[in-house]
């Protein structure tokens, strides 16, 4: 048994933990390698034209970082060709998909373009097809990151793949005085979002390198985040911010917080009451992710089991 991982490069949350997966499956003794892919097909012809594109349009990125380094390295937007977003992990230019093999797609990723026996599908954010559309197959094997995203008709029996990448050394308060950079925003996955304002009075950290972003949130006041679903509000509460998520009109924490979930240090809304709490818990983020990493190996057991015992019945113990 040995996986594939589909990923995008650049390093937002879902390719860090799709990284970490197949870096943590390496360590669980798996043969794992990464597969970058920005554009898909089912149509065989049509999705290697689509690779050899993607093979030149790295080359030409790989060109134009090394001819201004100092312009393109301060943009994010190409980090992931500068570095991986988890060091460690094995790539695949065009994996060999055997019946031994599982695929891992993200939920953004229609069909079968590797056209893998043995699908895994990861719901990393909420699913956006149709019922009708036909995304996944019934066969695929479904797993959701956060019981937030899980989608009931293609994964009934909740389950839940949970695993957690994060650099200690760099997501941390280092002011411990004064803070002079008033505000700052986060909006990533809130970018369609109707309310966002006109104009916005501090910077937006969206597409800064991860160093400037602590950096900033370590100024900062408070931080206003209108992606109500990004693990950045922990960060800048980490650092010492104040993160307050925009909740969307006629919204409030228990709208986008499942009953078991805790998030400590963070303000869903300005209320007088999410404000205090966020305060007097901003003290406990450190413990929460403590614990996150601390489940990552029972985790990842679990499922490799699960993926053995449905794909592979005969083999499992």
């Amino acid at each position: 048994m040995k996986f594939v991982i589909l990923t995008g490069k650049q390093c937002g949350g879902g390719s860090i933990v799709m990284h970490y997966l197949c870096k943590l499956l390496e360590r669980e003794g798996y043969k794992s390698s990464i597969f970058y892919a920005a554009a898909v097909s089912d149509n065989r012809l049509k999705f290697l034209c689509l690779w050899i594109y993607k093979q030149l349009w790295d080359i030409l990125v790989w060109l134009y970082i090394k001819l201004f380094p100092n312009e393109e390295k301060s943009k994010s937007h190409y980090s992931g060709y500068i570095d991986p977003p988890v060091k460690g992990t094995k790539r695949k230019y065009l994996p060999c998909v055997d019946d031994d093999t599982i695929v891992v797609y993200p939920e953004g990723v229609r069909g079968n373009p590797l056209h893998a026996k043995y699908v895994v599908r990861w719901l990393l954010y909420y699913q956006p097809f149709s019922k009708d559309e036909g995304g996944y197959k019934h066969t695929d094997l479904v797993f959701s990151y956060r019981e937030q995203f899980n989608d009931l008709n293609l994964n009934p029996s909740g389950r839940i793949l949970k695993i957690f990448h994060f650099d200690n050394k760099l997501y941390k308060r280092t002011n411990y005085g004064k803070r002079h950079g008033g505000v700052c925003y986060f909006i990533r996955k809130g970018e369609t979002r109707s309310d966002l304002p006109m104009h916005f009075d501090g910077p937006i950290l969206d597409h800064l390198k991860e160093p400037e972003k602590v950096r900033i949130l370590n100024e900062c006041e408070r931080c206003y985040i209108y992606d109500t679903q990004t693990f950045y509000a922990s960060i800048a509460a980490l650092c010492g911010c104040l993160p307050i998520v925009v909740v969307e009109p006629g919204k409030s924490r228990q709208d986008y917080i499942k009953p078991d979930d805790y998030v400590p240090g963070v303000a869903y809304g300005e209320t007088e009451e999410e404000v205090q709490f966020a305060m007097r818990t901003q003290d406990e983020v450190r413990q929460e992710i403590q614990k996150l990493l601390d489940e990552n190996e029972k985790n990842i057991k679990e499922f490799v089991s699960t993926c053995k015992a449905y794909f592979f019945p005969e083999t499992a113990s």
